[in-house]
């Protein structure tokens, strides 16, 4: 047995306003409350239906849609302590000391239930078996999918998060494992809009058509939504002035959006073939 135990930044939930530190993405936090969180909240009610409670989900999209962010606000509109997993804190130098950190990840989870396991960057972490990993990846891989199998029943409910859904063992999405699985897209305009405000709140600025500045931003993910909002104060802190649509326009003009479109049209046709499966 080795000495290693839970990674000291392991986070656990803080109190928040859930989804409504959320800008937009109204569709999005509609089938998270029907498909995953009533089931959760109230397991009995179902039950009675004999609808199936989920056991997690895979939540799949461009860098930065916020896909952490969303988790983590998840977990604090479900009030389900919180466990943030990175590929990092599973590494471990002694033989089969992966698999014992998987296990008291599970182990604390589970005394803590009802808990989220948030999994940052899955396809580092539960990566393709066929694509000639070595034994001990594998086997990493294997304990993962056997921990993760029903754990709902003890409280535990698993989030995946990735940029590359390609990349991911198939068996993860299974029933009994992730059965549920989301596709994170860009920002539509009215979450634009809604992004734009929340950003330019309480700074120096004039009038500013939102509207236009939305429908210029279209296929700018979140992060993308931050920076220009930032490049744009710059600009005018530079100038002594207040924001303006000027110096907004300006920015946007000079920087493209981070996603291309054709990596978005990947994630959707990635989409679509989910929706045969």
């Amino acid at each position: 047995m080795s000495n290693e135990g839970i990674p000291r930044n392991y986070k656990v939930r803080q109190k928040g306003k859930g989804f409504d530190d959320i800008a937009g993405m109204h569709d999005l936090k509609e089938t998270l409350y029907h498909d995953v969180i009533l089931p959760l909240t109230e397991k009995e009610l179902y039950e009675q239906y004999k609808v199936s409670v989920p056991n997690g989900m895979l939540l799949y999209g461009p860098p930065g849609c916020g896909k952490t962010y969303i988790a983590k606000k998840f977990a604090e509109e479900i009030g389900y302590h919180f466990i943030i997993v990175n590929p990092s804190d599973m590494a471990s130098t002694y033989i089969h000391g992966t698999q014992e950190k998987i296990g008291k990840l599970f182990k604390q989870a589970k005394d803590k239930a009802p808990t989220i396991i948030l999994i940052d960057e899955a396809d580092a972490i539960l990566p393709k078996r066929e694509e000639n990993l070595q034994h001990g990846y594998a086997s990493e891989v294997n304990e993962f999918l056997a921990q993760m199998t029903e754990c709902g029943k003890n409280g535990i409910f698993i989030i995946a998060a990735t940029n590359r859904p390609d990349m991911i063992d198939p068996t993860v999405t299974r029933t009994g494992r992730l059965d549920k699985v989301v596709y994170l897209s860009p920002p539509d305009r009215t979450a634009r809009e809604e992004m734009l405000q929340l950003h330019l709140k309480d700074r120096p600025m004039e009038t500013i058509d939102i509207g236009r500045i939305a429908e210029l931003t279209e296929n700018y993910v979140s992060s993308d939504i931050s920076f220009l909002i930032n490049e744009a104060a710059r600009d005018a802190l530079k100038e002594r002035s207040k924001i303006s649509q000027r110096h907004l326009e300006n920015v946007i003009q000079r920087y493209l959006p981070s996603v291309s479109v054709k990596q978005i049209k990947q994630y959707e046709r990635f989409k679509h073939i989910r929706s045969f499966d």
